[in-house]
């Protein structure tokens, strides 16, 4: 799964462990117990992907840093889910 898969996933699990917990009104209820531990499984997971996305940033950043890059510091702004503005 991906991260926006990854989140949305889990948006379904809070909702539905919210459910449970009115429907059932207890939080150690194993049904409630099993979809909490499965929304804790999907967390490491996104975890993980979104660590593997920043070192993979970090590394193609020290190839290719600004200095380095032929791109104009707009391009390497937005590349880095920033925007840098030149002012004149």
């Amino acid at each position: 799964m991906d991260t926006p898969q990854l989140i949305h996933r889990l948006q379904l699990l809070q909702r539905r462990l919210c459910e449970m917990a009115d429907d059932l009104g207890n939080l150690t209820d194993p049904e409630i117990v099993a979809v909490s531990e499965e929304a804790d499984r999907l967390i490491v997971q996104l975890q993980r992907l979104r660590r593997e996305e920043a070192e993979e940033r970090r590394r193609g950043e020290r190839v290719s840093g600004p200095l380095l890059s032929s791109q104009s510091a707009e391009e390497v702004g937005e590349q880095g889910s920033a925007l840098f503005l030149k002012h004149s």
